[in-house]
């Protein structure tokens, strides 16, 4: 037999040793180990074997269905984990049954659709399965054809409520600025190459880079530690700012980054001269010391159809350049407009 499971997308990030990488690595073995222990018994099944007692002490909910796709057998760990008993459950459509849906879109997923979900990762979560309650379970799933009374499926079903939680951080951690919690460089890019994939999108977009001014003179004259400090607070009030479907990241030291969907050149501008604002009129207090900072922002105007990610990066990344040159008493502000 073939098995086919689903499960968490791989490469999804983890350090060596660390708790939701070895706890995935468990439940993977455990699961493999139970998967070969159910095939085994059935391989070697006449068809009376299949019966009370056979799977009765599995940790994993275990189905059997015949080849119309109908229950013929529920382990106890199914009928707890379905909230179905087998007699109720016997001969009824496997999908009426079992019901599980994408982790990520909500979309329903039926059971025994193999050819097309074949090697093909279901989302980046598990998928969930829809209690009789209407509740949502996170569930490894395996599915495998079976001999056992001429043909047939064998499913086994696995709660990874507490794995899932473990992905869920682990993914957190890897889109987040652990000083700041705002999204690091490699998800603001990732958002920006989303949107230019909609060639059909003639609305004005507008992405910046915002590079503070003087911030070096924190860290020499007060330390590291001030710096961060500096950094998180200044970080709040540009999240302040900004509206809720726009995306800031910080992109590392002193820079950060801002997408603005569908935002016309003058309502870029406005929330920049925002912006600009909120960090010229903040201020560190720090072992009887203040230390006030600038900020230099460069703006780029596109439309997705006209342009890529490199044209659009570089805009901005020279406009910020621009814009740190201009000197004392100049606008620290450039804006570019790429159509």
């Amino acid at each position: 037999m073939m098995p086919f499971e689903w499960g968490a997308r791989a490469g999804t990030p983890a350090k060596a040793g660390a708790g939701p990488a070895r706890g995935a690595a468990e439940y993977a073995r455990s699961a493999v180990v139970q998967r070969i222990r159910v095939h085994s018994i059935l391989d070697d099944a006449g068809p009376d074997m299949i019966g009370p007692g056979v799977f009765e002490h599995f940790p994993d909910a275990l189905i059997l269905a015949d080849g119309q796709a109908r229950v013929t057998y529920l382990n106890p760990a199914a009928e707890r984990m379905l909230e179905v008993t087998l007699k109720n459950a016997l001969d009824h459509a496997l999908d009426t049954m079992l019901r599980l849906q994408d982790g990520e879109t909500g979309e329903a997923i039926q059971a025994l659709d193999l050819p097309a979900q074949r090697g093909a990762a279901i989302s980046g979560t598990f998928p969930l399965l829809m209690s009789r309650g209407g509740g949502l379970v996170p569930v490894q799933c395996s599915v495998a054809a079976t001999a056992i009374h001429g043909s047939g499926y064998v499913i086994s079903l696995r709660d990874v409520s507490s794995l899932q939680q473990h992905i869920d951080k682990l993914v957190m951690q890897t889109m987040h600025d652990e000083h700041t919690q705002l999204l690091r460089r490699a998800e603001l890019i990732k958002r920006l190459w989303r949107l230019l994939q909609d060639k059909d999108d003639a609305e004005p977009q507008a992405f910046m880079y915002l590079d503070l001014d003087d911030f070096k003179n924190i860290n020499d004259a007060a330390g590291h530690a001030a710096g961060d400090l500096a950094i998180r607070e200044i970080a709040s009030r540009l999240k302040d700012v900004v509206r809720g479907r726009d995306t800031l990241a910080r992109l590392g030291g002193d820079e950060f980054g801002l997408l603005l969907e569908r935002c016309p050149a003058e309502l870029a501008r406005q929330r920049a001269m925002q912006l600009h604002r909120a960090v010229e009129t903040y201020a560190l207090r720090w072992n009887g010391e203040t230390f006030r900072l600038g900020m230099s922002i460069g703006l780029a105007i596109f439309k997705t159809r006209n342009h890529s990610l490199n044209s659009v990066l570089a805009a901005a990344d020279a406009a910020c350049y621009q814009a740190k040159r201009n000197g004392e008493g100049a606008p620290h502000i450039q804006l570019v407009n790429l159509d």
